[in-house]
């Protein structure tokens, strides 16, 4: 039960995992990625005619649903849902107004709480629970939102606070993955309700309350990085798309509605960001989008795959292999089981469909509560004087080892590399021949060329990072004062943007996103500062209000926090690291501790999978710097202060476990190891090195989810 990942990203969708990793080195930093690893466990059915909720087991190999058992709930449920934890299950009981809570067991059964319900004032057709699942939020045609907090049992209490009037008739109701905003689907009044969530979980009204939908609009989602939305009208024959902007407030874009088939009835996005799903309850299908660069929808080739009679819901399984949807009638009630091919088709799996309960209104999947594991996997080593990359497996105890083909051709000068989110490809950059190599990755980690297997950069390229959803790379040209940028496509070969570049500092050397995929920021070592960017709906990078921000002399990278609230900059010649908070708007401010000190020169600073250390190469010392992050995201200098390594350390690479550490040897041309403690404190392994190319550079590691 492994597939290459390097990040996971918290997504508000049902089917999605919330957990955080993290891959470093070579100038990328931190970044959360959607879930593409993680088999799914469990399946439940909410089942209107018996009032009942359906477990079912998924088999990991085949995607098919195993039906185990169910459980009573109020009367006439509508939608179920799962915690993040994947602890608690909770159902909205739409006839009797009530929400039944349950437990969910190691084996994925259901025992309800106490209470087994609690009442929802303002309806129960749609619950959802925010991604840091502490809270529940409850609609169902009333005109108000119940809200609950949930406590360490996983019950639900209501919030004190005073209700929230919505527009007419609420259906829906969905959270956007960062926590902060929440939007209801307004059935009767055409309209969404656009929300934010206060630090107590209570829901106030944008200033804008509402944003116009089609006819009917029954049901909302969000993409996986919070940029996107989408509403299915269910009177219309449309779907509804809009921009999310830096404040949380919807726009429509510029095709506001494409067709969906007849009376839609919920939309869902796959985990990846890149293909959307619509159950349309009138015409008996599912209509299948793929999802552009800028959040557009296009209609796949084939534009519906046949489901059941009445479909009310699909949802996509937490590994984005797998779809169900529901048919709710009283003469056909089954799930129906697709696999997602490689353009994210939809294709019946060899058992179309597998007897429900009846009327299922709605599926969810989850992970189950099973703990589950990241293991190093493979690591990648750009090797400037060499040409070359070097590529190793890594094994059960984090010890590099060449693979057979211990290298492979890359272009003059390769000073970086990084893999995208799917582990599929990666990437180097060439600063000697300006330009970045393009390879795939096999299933045993070793890359290959692409067809086309380079593709221009700017001038003296030095550093490659790819957005968290595998959507956009941009790469920071050195001498030629700015970043360029690309799409990525289908096939994970980069295309220009209609912009090719944007200016940047002097001497920019490192360029990064953020884990929202929403900003993008860049070292300048000449100019001593970092400029910084907000990411358009179409990946293209514009400077934000203020263009930089201050940092120490030289900095030579960037990089952020896996919550994506903490920037820190490694200052080369001032021999500090600057250390930020990330605002609303993406903006830097210094903290009130402006620097931290670091070694002697030092290049690249690294942030922990876990955020609660970060360690720095100081490439004249030979050493590495460590240091624990305190909950303001302000660093401390362990003990011991540093780790000596071999000659010119000049990047650090934390495993996706954290359990593993590797430090790039500039001057003896070969990689350090090192365990990392229980405090976060390093201890080298043995061996204490294994051998990389001539004057390596840049350094990446991935893993994989078992």
């Amino acid at each position: 039960m492994k597939t290459t990942f390097t990040q996971i990203i918290r997504s508000a969708l049902p089917a999605t995992l919330l957990l955080l990793s993290a891959c470093g080195g070579g100038g990328t930093s931190p970044s959360p990625t959607p879930i593409t690893s993680i088999a799914p466990r469990y399946a439940y059915t909410a089942n209107t005619a018996d009032n009942s909720v359906s477990t079912y087991v998924v088999d990991a190999a085949s995607g098919r649903l195993k039906y185990i058992g169910k459980v009573a709930t109020g009367v006439f449920p509508r939608s179920v849902t799962v915690d993040p934890s994947g602890k608690y299950a909770y159902v909205a009981n739409s006839t009797d107004n009530t929400v039944s809570q349950y437990t969910v067991g190691a084996d994925g059964a259901l025992t309800a709480m106490t209470p087994a319900t609690v009442v929802s004032n303002y309806g129960s057709d749609s619950v959802t629970v925010d991604p840091s699942g502490k809270y529940a939020y409850v609609v169902g045609g009333f005109n108000g939102i119940s809200q609950y907090t949930i406590g360490a049992i996983g019950a639900l209490t209501p919030i004190a606070s005073a209700p929230i009037v919505v527009g007419a008739n609420p259906r829906s109701i969905t959270v956007d993955p960062s926590g902060k905003y929440a939007y209801v689907a307004n059935s009767t009044g055409n309209t969404v309700s656009q929300y934010t969530i206060g630090a107590n979980g209570a829901l106030t009204a944008m200033a804008t309350a509402t944003v116009a939908a089609g006819s009917g609009p029954r049901s909302v989602t969000v993409d996986p990085l919070g940029k996107y939305a989408y509403v299915a009208n269910n009177t219309g024959n449309t779907v509804s798309q809009y921009t999310i902007g830096a404040n949380g407030a919807l726009t429509a874009m510029t095709t506001a509605t494409v067709a969906a088939g007849t009376t839609p009835y919920s939309v869902t996005v796959d985990p990846s960001g890149k293909y959307a799903y619509v159950a349309n309850q009138g015409s008996g299908n599912v209509s299948q989008y793929s999802i552009g660069t800028d959040g557009a929808l296009t209609v796949m080739s084939a534009p519906t795959v046949v489901a059941g009679a009445g479909p009310l819901s699909v949802t996509v399984d937490p590994s984005g292999k797998y779809a169900y949807a529901t048919a709710a009638t009283s003469g056909g009630s089954t799930v129906s089981q697709y696999a997602i091919g490689a353009t994210g088709a939809l294709t019946p799996l060899s058992t179309a469909t597998v007897a429900a309960m009846a009327t299922p209104s709605a599926i969810v999947v989850t992970a189950g509560t099973a703990p589950v594991q990241a293991v190093a996997k493979y690591g990648y080593v750009a090797n400037g004087s060499g040409n070359t990359v070097s590529q190793y497996t890594i094994d059960a105890n984090g010890a590099m080892t060449a693979m057979a083909s211990a290298t492979v051709a890359a272009g003059s000068f390769a000073r970086a590399v990084t893999v995208d989110p799917t582990g599929k490809y990666a990437y180097v950059v060439n600063m000697g021949s300006t330009n970045v190599s393009q390879y795939t990755i096999g299933t045993n980690g070793a890359l290959t060329a692409m067809v086309t297997a380079t593709v221009a950069a700017g001038t003296a390229p030095t550093t490659v990072t790819v957005d968290p959803l595998g959507k956009y790379a941009y790469v920071a040209n050195m001498t030629g004062n700015n970043i360029s940028q690309y799409t990525i496509g289908a096939d994970g070969a980069l295309t220009p943007m209609a912009s090719p570049t944007v200016a940047a500092g002097t001497y920019p050397v490192s360029v990064t996103v953020d884990p929202s995929g929403r900003y993008a920021y860049a070292a300048n070592a000449s100019s001593n500062n970092v400029s910084q960017y907000s990411i358009g709906t179409n990946g293209a990078l514009t400077a934000m209000a203020t263009v930089t921000v201050a940092a120490g002399s030289a900095p030579n990278s960037v990089t952020v926090d896996p919550s994506g609230k903490y920037a820190y900059v490694a200052n080369g010649s001032s021999n500090s690291v600057s250390q930020y908070t990330i605002g609303a708007t993406g903006a830097l401010t210094a903290m009130a501790t402006a620097t931290v000190g670091a070694g002697i020169s030092p290049q690249f600073v690294t942030v922990d999978p876990s955020g609660k250390y970060a360690y720095v190469a100081n490439a004249t010392s030979n050493t590495v710097s460590q240091y624990s992050i305190g909950a303001d995201g302000a660093l401390t200098v362990m003990s011991p202060a540093t780790v000596a390594t071999d000659t010119a350390p000049y990047a650090v690479s934390v495993d996706p476990s954290g359990k593993y550490a590797y430090v790039l040897l500039n001057g003896s041309g070969s990689v350090g190891q090192y365990s990392i403690g229980a405090t976060g404190a390093l201890t080298a392994m043995s061996p204490a090195t294994v051998a990389a190319g001539t004057t390596p550079y840049g350094l990446t590691t991935v893993g994989t989810w078992q």
